[in-house]
Parts: C-alpha cells; structure tokens; sequence
C-alpha cells in the first residue's frame, strides 16, 4: 500500500530545487505545503498558482496541478463539512489494523488466497477481505498487472463453485489505488479508500451505492470532511449493532508503521454545514475526543471560508427530513399502542372508538410519508447538484423506512481498548476459468483472424471461398478477414472461406465486402448437412425453410433456480429468450430458439464452463401452414 500519492515534502522540495526552481521557490513551496496540511486552502491555492506561473518544468508543473486540484476540492469539501461525535480512539500497527476493529460479531476477517491476490509479491503485509457466511458476492482489492490497486468481484455460481474475478466499473476503479472496499450488511453500499478520485488527500474515503437501475455501482461520493483529511484515510466500517463507525486514518499516527482508529457516534443522516474558522477545522481534523477538550480554548475567527445559501438551504432540508421522519415515528408508536389496546376491549362502543383513531392515524401516516417522499425527492435533487462541487455522504435508505425503530441509546462511555482478533479462514472455493466463446462474426479489420473450428455445422451453410492453393499462405495473405475457415480437399489442397451465414443475403452482402478487401475472385458456396451443394439448391432449401426446424438448450443442472451469476452469463453472450418450467417441484430452463445447432452448443459449452450440468440441446420442429 503506497503511504500517499504525494511524494513527501523533502523529495518534492529536492526536485523543485533540481527542475530549475530558485532556493526562494523552494521556500514558497514549502510554506504552500504548510498552509494546505493546515486546511488553509485558499493561501495555498495562491501560493501554488505562483509557483506555477514561475516554474518551466512541465513535469513539476503537473505536480502542482494536482496540489491545486486538491486545494480546490478542499475549499468545496469545507463548505459541507459534518461534525460527528468522536467517542474513543486507539493506535494499531499497520500491518494487521483491521484486526482490532470490534463490532463484527457476524462477520470475519479472512487473508486473499493467493489465486486472487495479484502480483502478491509486491505486497507485503496481508491482503484481507470481510465475510460474512451468507456471501454470494465477495469484494476485494488486488493488484492488476501494473502493479496499480483496483476492486474485484467474484459470486457464488453453484456450490462451491465461483466465477472468475472481474474488476468493477471504471465508475469506482479509476487511474489511482482502490483498496479496502466493505460492502455493508445490505449489500447496497460499498465503502473504500482511494487516490484517484475527487480528495484533498492522499487516500480519501468513498462510497458507492447500488444501483437497481442499472444492475451496477453508481459514482462514488467522497464522505466529506472530516472523514477525509489531507493524510492517508484508509477504511470506513459500520458496527453490525449500528451504534458506532469506526474509521481508521494515517493522521496523529505515532509511527510510519501505524494508524489510527476511531470511533463515532453512527449517524444515518449527518449535517453537513460550511465551517467558517480555521482553527475549527484544524480541530475538527484532529478528531479530538470531546471530553479531553480544554475548556478556555476559544477559536480566531480567520474567515476564509465562507458560507452559501446553497449549504444552508442543504442543512434546512436535511433537518426538515429529520422533522417529518420523527413525525412518521410518533405516529407508528401510536397506532401500534391502539392495536394492542384494541385486542383488550369488549365495549362494543369503546372499540369503535378506538378503531376510528386508528384509521385517523393510518390517513394521517399516508399523508406524512408522502411528504417525506416529496422531501427526500428534492433532497436528492440537490446532493446530485452538490457533486460537482462537493460531497455528500449519501443518506442510508432504511433511514426513511416507515418502519424504523427508535434508535437505541448509544453508549459514548463503552471502553474501547485494542483486541487483536485473529483471522479466519477463507472459504474453499473453486474459481472456474472464464470461457470465451470464439467470435464468429464476419468482419474486416486490421488483422485477419483464424477460426477455431473449421468443421461444417449441420443444416444450411453459407461461406465466402477466397482461394485454394497447394500450399498455406501467411496470415497476411487473408487482408483483415475474420473469421477465415481452413479445410482440405481431397486432392490435398487448402480451401480457404471466409465468414458463415445462414441466409444468402447476408453471405451476397459479405462478398461484396471481400471483393473489395482485394479478393476479386471470391464467390458464395454453399453447405447442406456439411456437404457442398449448389447455390441454386441451396436457395430452394431456404425458400422451402420457413418453418424449418429451430433449437433450444434445456438445462435441467438448478431444480432450485438458476444462480444469478449463469444467469448473468446467459445474457452477455445471447439475446436469446430464457424460458422456465417447473416439473415435480424441479425448475427446468429453455434458451432459444437458435436458428441453427451450432449457436446452441456455443451457450452449451459456455455454460459447461462454469459447471453447469443437465445440459440438452432439443430440435423444435414446427410445421408450415
């Protein structure tokens, strides 16, 4: 894990004197450097904006542009900067930190196994992931082959039987480090760190949430001041009883070789508000315990942030939120309070009564969630504006549920003192190979393309014939043509054909194409029941086919219901319709129709791949009108 995107100060300062700059730069950059560390943002975005326009470096340039950036995205950060009650702190060795993170009693901390831990050899402290026993999805951070750290994903597809890890979308993955995501109990949020998105940082702390829309992570949003800081911020996790959040920071670290972990107070809904002193920030940053607070400290009002309309439009809309869910609540505990009293009357009248309060609270509460849904809808509006210019730590969704409990009370006085816990066992799974289907889509590109089989398929056939030589030409020789069919004929030449089609259209528009690709002399021939036939005969045997016999895979290998993940398969890799049956309490898939066998056994062969079983393939024979 890289300490920070930032060289340290020293090295900078060292280049900036080597890239030409004059001793008295190197000072303003230094003093720059101070002033961003002291969350004065705009000094030094000033500062860094001389520098600039003095160097003619184009590499020390660019550093400054990235000093800059983060220097603007803090002066956005602070104008919706949350406060969130800091109740405990400990120090934890680097290596191993999340290990004495309390509050996982239904989830444990396993080490990568090799065979997903990328270029393992660059890493030297333990890869670890968080797992929970029902997981079907499992997320971690690996190293690509550049050495560069981005989130992967594998899912369950059948027993112990897991697909092939893929990275996640280049929403969340970006050009910097991803490392330590946590996905949250309901699966709708991804926490991490990173240092290519939008920060102040080095590594800041993002969320991504689920979108159903789109069957995908959405864009991640920086969690804000302070939960990011101008140090190295390394993991954001919820306690599983939603009483605390504990995140874990380079900053006020004792050692290089050691972090910081700290607890809050959970908040579902924080209010965020610009902060207006300097010396607030600093303390804010330093995530002071408030109890060990000095009492006669009093802040200079330094004024170099500034407060909006828009942020204190955001936190009435916020508290607004709050005001109306607090109602829904009070009216929820009163109608359940009637219902049990209800059950203990016998008066005739008195049950009236009460079954009229009941309906009046039951009109009541519709009337409040739709104005809570009114509310969340403009509030949403406006974080999806703040993006651009801030961030905002989105609002959990089961804060808005009409059926949330109160909130316990939260004990600030808990103790927290390190426990280092011990790592559990990764499951044993077995990661099943990726299967890529050879691409039988006829196209010219820049480098001809050989096919994998050569074979005829049953029924109707269409190629393009190119040549047929004594002996086998180069690959350059095919001019771009994919995919290009190698065959032998009886007297021990090769056949070459281009491209296979099952109407003659597409195979008369494909010609046309290789005509021009430089093969003047290429012509149609056709293939019935993998023997040449003529084209004349071959466009009876279309014209005579429309009702001809189509086929579909019949997969008999989930009696309990197709996994996601096949699912998932099946549609990248065919358009075609996916059927279910259920036959003696067993479910039964059909895939089709297929025009021709071969389509067929390609989704077989993909879906034995991934240890599919009880897989058919069925004729459908329909019969002209």
């Amino acid at each position: 894990m890289k300490r920070s995107i930032l060289l340290p100060l020293f090295f900078v300062m060292a280049y900036s004197l080597a890239a030409g700059q004059t001793q008295e730069g190197a000072v303003k950059f230094e003093r720059a450097e101070s002033l961003r560390r002291e969350y004065r943002f705009n000094d030094a975005l000033k500062l860094y904006q001389e520098i600039q326009e003095e160097s003619t470096d184009s590499v020390f340039i660019r550093s400054i542009d990235l000093l800059i950036a983060k220097s603007e995205n803090g002066i956005q950060m602070l104008q919706y900067a949350s406060r969130p009650k800091v109740t405990a702190k400990i120090d934890a060795p680097l290596k191993d930190f999340f290990l004495y993170i309390p509050g996982l009693e239904k989830s444990f901390w396993a080490k990568l196994p090799d065979s997903l831990n990328y270029n393992i050899q660059r890493n030297a402290n333990p890869n670890p992931v968080l797992l929970r026993e029902d997981d079907k999805v499992i997320y971690f951070s690996a190293q690509d082959q550049d050495g560069g750290w981005d989130i992967y994903r594998i899912q369950q597809v059948d027993g112990s039987n897991w697909s092939a890890p893929e990275p996640l979308n280049s929403l969340v993955n970006s050009p910097g480090d991803e490392i330590y995501p946590i996905l949250s109990p309901n699966k709708k949020q991804l926490y991490f760190a990173s240092s290519g998105h939008f920060g102040i940082g080095g590594y800041d702390i993002y969320v991504s949430n689920w979108d159903e829309k789109i069957n995908d992570w959405g864009l991640p949003q920086n969690l804000g001041f302070p939960y990011s800081s101008v140090d190295d911020d390394l993991m954001l996790i919820n306690s599983e009883d939603g009483l605390f959040t504990y995140l874990v920071t380079a900053r006020n670290s004792k050692t290089r070789d050691s972090v910081s972990i700290y607890r809050f107070e959970y908040e579902s809904t924080p209010v965020r508000r610009a902060i207006t002193d300097t010396l607030e920030v600093m303390r804010i940053a330093s995530l002071e315990i408030p109890s060990a607070k000095k009492q006669d400290e009093k802040s200079e009002p330094a004024q170099e942030f500034s407060t909006t309309p828009e942020t204190e439009a955001y936190t009435k809309m916020i508290f607004e939120v709050r005001k109306i869910q607090g109602e829904i609540d009070s009216i929820n505990r009163d109608i359940a309070k009637n219902r049990s009293l209800y059950n203990t009357l016998t008066n005739e009248d008195d049950r009236a009564l009460l079954e009229r309060k009941i309906s009046e609270g039951e009109f009541s509460l519709i009337n409040t969630q739709s104005r809570l849904r009114a509310a969340n809808e403009v509030l949403q509006v406006r974080e999806m504006e703040f993006l651009s210019k801030g961030a905002i730590i989105p609002r959990r969704d089961d804060f808005f549920k009409n059926d949330k409990k109160a909130e316990p009370e939260k004990p600030a006085d808990r103790p927290f003192t390190p426990q280092l816990t011990a790592f559990g066992n990764f499951p044993t799974i077995t990661i099943l190979e990726p299967v890529k289907l050879f691409d039988y889509t006829f196209a010219v590109g820049t480098e001809a393309v050989m096919a994998e089989d050569n074979s005829i398929p049953d029924g109707l056939v269409y190629r393009v014939q190119l040549f047929v030589v004594n002996t086998r030409p180069e690959i350059k020789a095919f001019k771009g043509l994919r995919p290009v069919f190698e065959n032998r004929t009886p007297t021990g030449k090769w056949l070459y054909t281009a491209g296979q089609f099952f109407r003659y259209s597409d195979a008369a528009d494909a010609l046309t194409k290789v005509k021009r690709a430089g093969f003047p002399t290429a012509m149609i021939v056709a293939y019935s029941q993998g023997k040449s036939i003529t084209i004349r005969n071959a466009r009876l045997l279309e014209e005579k086919s429309e009702a001809r016999a189509t086929f579909q895979v019949k997969i008999e290998g989930y009696p309990a219901g197709m996994p996601q993940p096949v699912l998932e398969i099946i549609r990248g890799n065919t358009d075609r319709d996916v059927a279910k049956k259920v036959l003696n309490g067993r479910e039964i898939f059909f895939i089709g129709p297929f025009a021709n066998r071969q389509q067929a056994e390609q989704i077989v062969t993909l879906l034995s791949g991934v240890g599919a079983e009880g897989l058919t393939i069925e004729e459908i024979s329909s019969t002209p009108e």
